[in-house]
């Protein structure tokens, strides 16, 4: 009977104790995990292969996921339904090289700023576009629904040809081709294109000096203040420890500068 009492006594100990005894794989289920969409190729900002995602939008999600205690999945995702996959709760971020607009904040919600950025033209090296104003009467291709498009109605005035096209890669393609006399782009992404494909295919970058100088930031929600503050938080952290430094030199080195 003392012996069956003992054991008794000893059991919520041993039920205290094991609770206490967690495995890693214990801890990282217990943290929060976010939905992130992306743009399948934006490189070199985020891009997606087999199973795995990369480049310079990604390591500062997992960066910042790694400061602030909480895990992701990735998904890719035309461009074209991004933000409609935000607004039907699809996804909790969208990670795809977006630039703050008014109009935008209007329907989202967006991190701090984690890159500055501007508009710039993909040619040939022998074609006689320098600047914006070239524009006028060329066919020239943008991606669907972004500010380069934008750009290219305010400069062509009805007097050239948009070419919408989904997706970055396809606009440059087809620069590259001939099928278009130029392509308009984020700088970033344009100028990784140029040095894949600039000696094989004689393109180069196109900087004018009267473009705007836009912000590339995450997406959440409009509403989800929580998770916006959870990533501002993470990126101020990893400027501050010098990691975010290290991920930029990693993707653009000093050329974007």
């Amino acid at each position: 009977m003392k012996r069956l009492l003992s054991v008794f006594l000893l059991l919520p100990c041993l039920q205290a104790c094991s609770s206490d005894e967690s495995s890693p794989a214990d801890e990282q289920t217990r943290k929060p995990q976010y939905r992130v969409f992306i743009e399948q190729t934006y490189p070199p900002f985020i891009m997606h292969g087999g199973d795995q995602a990369s480049g310079f939008e990604y390591e500062l999600l997992e960066a910042i996921a790694a400061k602030e205690g909480f895990t992701l999945s990735y998904t890719p995702y035309l461009w074209a339904g991004l933000f409609d996959a935000l607004k039907q709760d699809q996804a909790d971020i969208l990670s795809a090289g977006i630039t703050i607009t008014d109009a935008r904040k209007e329907k989202m919600l967006f991190s701090d700023p984690h890159f500055e950025t501007e508009s710039v033209l993909l040619v040939h090296k022998q074609s006689n576009i320098k600047s914006f104003n070239d524009i006028i009467g060329k066919k020239i291709g943008a991606k669907k629904g972004t500010m380069q498009e934008q750009i290219i109605q305010q400069y062509q005035k009805g007097y050239g040809q948009i070419v919408d096209i989904p997706t970055t890669w396809m606009s440059v393609s087809r620069t590259m081709t001939g099928q278009t006399d130029g392509a308009l782009g984020d700088l970033g992404v344009m100028q990784y294109y140029a040095k894949q494909y600039g000696s094989q295919y004689g393109i180069e970058v196109v900087r004018d000096p009267k473009a705007v100088k836009e912000q590339l930031a995450f997406a959440v929600k409009l509403g989800n203040t929580e998770l916006q503050s959870k990533l501002n938080s993470g990126l101020a952290k990893i400027k501050a420890d010098g990691n975010y430094e290290r991920i930029y030199q990693k993707w653009f080195g000093d050329q974007h500068k």
